[in-house]
């Protein structure tokens, strides 16, 4: 009669490798529609990408280092002219224009200050915007998705090996077990490198890489007892 503690694994092995296969499919859809993205957004002829309109902004800044949403900025001014430094890698600002990557520029009107603020007036044309660098940034979008996907897809697969593995085993102390935990274990790590190195995800591919080796003890211990029986 099987032990109830190999039942459990059994039981929750099936049930991951189940979930791990439906997972991996939708990422597979998604790294394919991702691909028709790229495609399509490839094919649009620049000179049909469009934008109308102008906008206008103004802006009052009363501290002298300014941190909103991630974007840090360091004013000077006075009522002659003023500069501004930015730190955010998106945004460059001069002496008379806005620069938002490449893509577009507003210029600034006019500026005023006092001994507490600093008030600039912005301007811009959207039909000015660069329409190649839009392109350009819409593809390295969808590029970014389908590596991350298919990342995703491929973590998922080792995942549903191992998972369809324990859900037949009769122990999990055994070689192919080991085998199939280190390779999940080295995923993780890829995936880790490919959607970028987080605290979270470099602790689970640790823990399972940690894992792999108790098997693969557990694995040597059953065979050291097996000799001996």
């Amino acid at each position: 009669m099987k032990n109830s503690n190999m039942k459990a694994i059994n039981g929750i092995g099936k049930a991951c490798s189940i979930i791990s296969r439906i997972a991996m499919i939708f990422c597979i859809i998604g790294s394919v529609f991702c691909l028709i993205g790229i495609g399509a957004v490839a094919a649009i002829p620049t000179d049909k990408i469009n934008l109308s309109g102008n906008a206008d902004a103004t802006i009052t800044v009363s501290v002298d280092d300014l941190d909103m949403s991630g974007m840090k900025f360091n004013i000077n001014g006075d009522k002659n002219g003023f500069s501004i430094d930015s730190t955010t890698d998106n945004i460059s600002i001069d002496d008379d224009k806005v620069d938002f990557d490449g893509v577009w520029s507003m210029n600034i009107d006019n500026v005023s200050s006092d001994d507490e603020s600093t008030t600039f007036k912005l301007s811009g044309d959207f039909s000015d915007f660069d329409k190649s660098a839009v392109k350009r940034k819409m593809i390295f979008s969808i590029i970014e998705a389908f590596v991350s996907v298919t990342a995703t897809a491929v973590m998922l697969f080792f995942a549903g090996r191992l998972f369809k593995a324990l859900s037949k085993c009769e122990t999990p102390f055994t070689e192919d077990i080991v085998k199939k935990t280190k390779f999940l274990g080295w995923a993780f790590v890829v995936y880790a490198v490919v959607i970028g190195v987080s605290l979270p995800v470099v602790i689970s591919a640790l823990a399972i890489l940690m894992l792999a080796y108790v098997f693969a003890y557990g694995a040597q211990l059953q065979k050291e007892s097996d000799e001996t029986l």
